[in-house]
């Protein structure tokens, strides 16, 4: 269990993240220029938003590596500030895409409701990690080990649904077999994380 526990675990997990989401990203925007329909160019702008999320889950995976995010509490908090994020940043670049293909209304109502839990989501992040403890930071503990742990469990289901069925070796494994185990360290990490003595007093535990 302590390979879970480790920073280190943490961080390349992270990297990897980072880098197995920005070959999809890049790989949706070359087929966006290569498609035989021609340009839709709201794809392509709507391939940018995963594309800076992407880079901001790598430049984080290399700061928890290198120990320039070593605390325990500060790294829960810009993980969950990253999910934050990138509610916002991907609700406005799909924007464009979103108008054209399910209409201004259906589009705008969407981008709202994400900017909205984005923000929601980026003030929870801040309260994790401000110093004070209160009843507000239990329920935020509770909550995030209930949501790391049904994820922890989604990547599982993942896992064992794409062995099940079988697998080409190609570029989709990236992303049917090896994000979700990925995905898995991480959340694994962030629920040992949060059960850690040092995490659970700043969170009032």
């Amino acid at each position: 269990m302590s390979f879970f526990k480790e920073n280190r675990t943490a961080g390349i997990a992270l990297i990897i993240l980072g880098v197995i989401n920005l070959i999809g990203a890049l790989a949706a925007l070359v087929g966006v220029f290569t498609a035989k329909d021609g340009i839709v160019v709201s794809a392509a702008v709507a391939c940018i938003g995963p594309i800076i999320m992407a880079v901001l889950y790598f430049r984080f995976g290399v700061s928890v590596k290198n120990g320039s995010i070593s605390k325990k509490i500060d790294i829960l908090a810009y993980f969950v500030r990253l999910a934050g994020l990138s509610e916002i940043i991907l609700a406005i670049f799909n924007l464009w895409y979103n108008v054209e293909t399910g209409g201004a209304w259906a589009a705008i109502g969407a981008l709202i409701i994400s900017i909205i839990l984005g923000l929601i989501i980026l003030a929870v992040s801040g309260r994790i990690n401000d110093g004070k403890q209160d009843t507000l930071d239990k329920v935020i503990w509770i909550i995030l080990v209930v949501l790391f742990a049904i994820s922890a469990l989604l990547d599982i289901f993942a896992v064992i649904g794409v062995i099940a069925a079988g697998i080409a070796i190609n570029l989709a494994i990236l992303t049917t077999l090896v994000l979700p185990i990925i995905s898995f360290i991480i959340d694994v990490f962030m629920l040992l994380l949060l059960f850690d003595s040092d995490v659970k007093r700043e969170m009032n535990m």
